[in-house]
């Protein structure tokens, strides 16, 4: 496949080209120096060329443990690149760091480019004579900002590529609070360290998705930010990642919630729950970190939790550990599992709702009630009678029970709608 990637040091605008050739806000953007950690993946297409393009952290030669995991997640980045675009600032010049980036990147397989960015004015010979000392196959100069130059670049990159076709998946969301594990889980199911891991809660800042193959599907599996309360959320940054993450449950065609089975159930793990209920998104619960709950406790951790999330007992709760790869599999086979289910019609259901409300009309229901036709696609199901109005919320947790007791909607939210039958 046709990959690219945006390389440079931080700060330099590399995450606001990636979003203009994305045609969308992928990646966030900050004056914050380092915003970018993990490399984010998008995937664009322009006349019948697709182009999965890999955005990534600012690169520092620093000691410091968070600069040494984004300087690896480059290297993963790097080794995949076909076409590196080196990036960097026009209106700050060449800098010590600039050159030791391009000494870096000059290793790489793929072809190398320079990217004079912050042209706001347009051209000028005088920055690039600048940066002559850094010498590549080709040079830009480029304003990701406001436009100036981008069209050329991207005619220019489209031109070293091959046509083909963008492969699809299904999205499979990777939510829950800070530090349940999520990137440790899609590390644990890519096979390799794709999301950078550390102690310290917070780490992950955008969505970043990673493609795999999996029992003959193709997958995008989406590691998130940490789920705050919004009243914890300390900065603009974090603003922004938590309406990322509350994104990504919309978008996503199944969500794996990740909860801390070595600590107690919180209010914050039942409002992620309901976020991607009242999203109509099914879901799965996963107890992370089971590797650390002593054998003789294991059977009454999986009670507690089963009783208290009992308010979506259709769920599957399977507890995991990332780092014995307990169940790692498995977790993915139920998820891919319960979309099937989700693609099935069930030609019964009209049946199913008639004999419920045969056995307990509607509270309202004041005369004799009819059931003109149930239409279902996934978890919603459309119900044309002529007493809709006494159908209330009660009334149609009862239909979603009896439902339920016949039909298995595993992991799959019912939003029941009715309306009057149209003459």
């Amino acid at each position: 496949m046709n990959t690219l990637a945006i390389v440079g040091r931080p700060n330099v605008g590399k995450s606001t080209l990636f979003n203009r050739l994305l045609r969308e806000r992928r990646s966030i953007v900050d004056r914050e120096p380092g915003v970018t950690r993990d490399r984010v993946y998008g995937v664009m297409e322009r006349n019948d060329i697709p182009v999965i393009l890999i955005d990534t952290g600012g690169l520092k030669f620093s000691s410091d443990s968070l600069s040494e995991e984004i300087k690896r997640q480059i290297d993963f980045a790097l080794e995949e690149a076909d076409i590196i675009l080196l990036m960097v600032d026009g209106k700050e010049g060449l800098c010590s760091l600039d050159e030791e980036v391009a000494d870096y990147v000059r290793k790489a397989k793929g072809r190398k480019v320079l990217i004079i960015n912050k042209m706001d004015k347009g051209d000028d010979w005088k920055v690039a004579n600048d940066f002559s000392k850094v010498i590549l196959d080709k040079t830009f100069q480029i304003s990701s900002i406001h436009g100036h130059g981008v069209e050329e670049l991207l005619t220019w990159i489209l031109s070293n590529f091959e046509e083909g076709e963008i492969i699809e998946g299904r999205m499979v969301g990777v939510i829950g609070k800070p530090n349940t594990g999520k990137s440790t889980y899609v590390n644990a199911v890519m096979g390799y360290e794709r999301s950078i891991i550390k102690e310290e809660p917070g780490t992950t800042r955008d969505s970043i998705n990673s493609y795999l193959e999996f029992n003959g599907q193709n997958i995008v599996l989406i590691d998130t930010a940490g789920l705050k309360r919004r009243s914890k959320l300390k900065d603009s940054l974090e603003y922004y990642s938590f309406l990322r993450a509350v994104g990504t449950i919309e978008e996503s065609d199944i969500v794996l919630i990740l909860i801390d089975s070595t600590q107690e159930l919180t209010r914050q793990d039942k409002r992620i729950i309901n976020w991607a209920r009242e999203r109509e998104t099914p879901m799965l619960i996963l107890l992370s970190k089971f590797d650390l709950i002593p054998r003789m406790r294991e059977k009454s951790v999986i009670k507690y939790f089963s009783k208290n999330l009992s308010f979506i007992y259709w769920v599957p709760i399977i507890p995991i550990s990332s780092i014995t790869m307990r169940r790692i599999d498995y977790s993915l086979s139920i998820a891919l599992r319960i979309l099937k289910r989700l693609e099935r019609e069930y030609p019964e259901l009209k049946n199913v709702i008639k004999e419920a409300c045969e056995y307990r009309p509607p509270p309202g229901a004041r005369r004799a009630l009819k059931i003109y036709s149930v239409k279902q696609k996934g978890g919603r199901i459309w119900i044309r009678t002529n007493l809709p109005k006494s159908f209330d919320e009660e009334y149609k947790r009862y239909l979603e029970k009896r439902i339920r007791e016949k039909i298995k909607f595993e992991g799959i939210p019912i939003s029941i709608r009715v309306k009057k039958e149209i003459k």
